[in-house]
């Protein structure tokens, strides 16, 4: 996104206002501590004098006793973090020490930043550190030797790059430790039994990996829970139960968690049972006995709770389609009402507000065309006046005219005109009369629809 070139000094005007407030509230606040802090993050030479008298013209308090000592604090903080974060910036990135280019920058020239290379050289060591902590981490979880250490040693020593040893080893350890959670994991989670980690530990160990079995286990224990969840819930729709499973289980030495099983296989099946009463409920008969018939061939099972769950579903449903309101709806959309599914003492109801509706429709469409017909009537009564206006003023104009000539041509266009206005005059009263006419159509067919939504109770 471009800024246009005129926006600038409204930005640059903004900004500048903004940290005018910031420093003003500083000041009220304060704290000097904070204030020298701010100072040196942002780069600025310590001046508490200069600082002193801002506050002073801004502040309605004066500075305490020892402000000096605690900007200069602060500021010493301030400077040290702003060339520490630029060096752990430099360190993080894999990236030599660059100390002199950040020195000799234009922005700090520019500010005329106290330099600060002790700063930059730790924070750039931390960063160096986090480097290698990161590379061990991401080749450990990724399952590779210890040994790739000495792989990354010799890049580092031809790019001239310290290799912190002590870094890459300990980022390596976690990483292989996530290796081994995310190898017991992804077992549990495709049903793989826990006795597949001595493969796993066969193959790592041929390979020079650590084996780390506590971390598997531990993982693998806490998602094969999951699974037997996920299993349940798959397969109380799709025609399966535990039975089939815990022999499945059994067959292959995978640890088998029924009540979870169970547990999720229940809960899906009530959700079932729920959603379709409510699919039925709206606008279909009872069907039940009809569901339980077919569930095998639907692949679902009855459960003690199927009846409970069906039924108040499909009568909450069933209650919320059969309203005078849904049936009104239903009518003005002439998209049928099957009220033989509603309680009999709603049906004569449900059948004159589906009724309603349509006429409310046919109102409707009549109501649009005499708005449209009103409509184009008034544009035509606005035209007329506009032209007998334009007439009159012209009659007037011709009669105040004092040299006009008094002669048989004169007398004529007067006739003419007279003529004229006494027609467009008539021509006016007849659309006036006729737009009357169309209003009260509107009024009717806007009373006849608000009596029929009215009267659907």
């Amino acid at each position: 996104m471009k800024t246009s070139l005129r926006l600038i000094p409204l930005i640059l005007l903004l900004a500048g206002c903004q940290s005018h407030m910031q420093r003003v509230a500083d000041c009220k606040v304060g704290d000097w501590n904070a204030i020298g802090h701010k100072d040196g993050l942002l780069g600025e030479p310590a001046n508490y004098a200069e600082r002193k008298d801002f506050c002073d013209d801004h502040a309605d308090k004066p500075a305490a006793t020892g402000a000096a000592t605690r900007y200069a604090t602060g500021w010493a903080q301030g400077n040290w973090d702003l060339w520490y974060t630029r060096g752990g910036t430099d360190g993080k990135a894999g990236a030599q020490a660059q100390y002199e280019r950040h020195a000799a920058s234009e922005d700090v020239r520019k500010h005329k930043t106290p330099l600060n290379p002790a700063a930059y050289d730790a924070g750039w060591l931390a960063g160096n550190s986090d480097y290698w902590r990161g590379v061990g981490l991401r080749e450990g979880a990724a399952g590779q030797a210890l040994t790739q250490k000495e792989a990354n040693r010799g890049k580092a020593a031809a790019a001239q790059l310290r290799f912190d040893d002590q870094a890459y080893t300990n980022g390596w350890r976690a990483g292989n430790r996530t290796f081994w959670s995310d190898a017991g994991a992804n077992d549990a989670r495709n049903g793989i039994p826990d006795s597949e980690f001595r493969n796993r530990a066969a193959a790592a160990r041929s390979a020079g990996v650590d084996v780390q079995e506590d971390s598997y286990r531990a993982a693998w224990n806490a998602e094969i829970v999951n699974y037997w969840r996920n299993l349940g819930t798959q397969d109380a729709t799709s025609g399966k139960e535990f039975g089939t499973r815990g022999r499945e289980a059994k067959a292959k030495g995978l640890k088998i968690h029924e009540r979870e099983y169970r547990e999720a296989w229940e809960a899906r099946l009530l959700t079932y049972w729920r959603d379709t009463g409510a699919a039925d409920g709206y606008g279909h008969p009872f069907m039940l006995e009809q569901r339980i018939s077919n569930a095998s061939r639907d692949g679902v099972f009855v459960i003690p709770g199927t009846q409970d769950a069906y039924t108040n579903a499909w009568r909450a449903e069933n209650a919320r389609y059969c309203t005078p309101d849904n049936a009104f709806e239903r009518g003005r959309a002439n998209s049928g009402m099957a009220v033989e599914v509603c309680a009999p003492a709603l049906q004569n109801q449900l059948k004159h507000a589906y009724v309603s509706g349509q006429d409310f429709e046919i109102a409707a469409a009549k109501h649009r065309q005499a708005v449209d017909e009103a409509n184009e009537l008034a544009s035509r009564v606005r035209d007329a006046r506009g032209r007998l206006g334009r007439l009159e003023r012209e009659i007037r104009a011709n009669l105040e005219q004092k040299d006009r000539p008094v002669n048989d041509e004169t007398a004529k266009q007067d006739r003419r005109r007279e003529q004229e206005r006494r027609e467009l005059n008539d021509y006016l009263q007849r659309l006036e009369r006729q737009l009357d006419d169309a209003r009260r159509w509107v009024d009717r067919h806007d009373q006849q629809m608000q009596r029929l939504r009215r009267e659907i109770y």
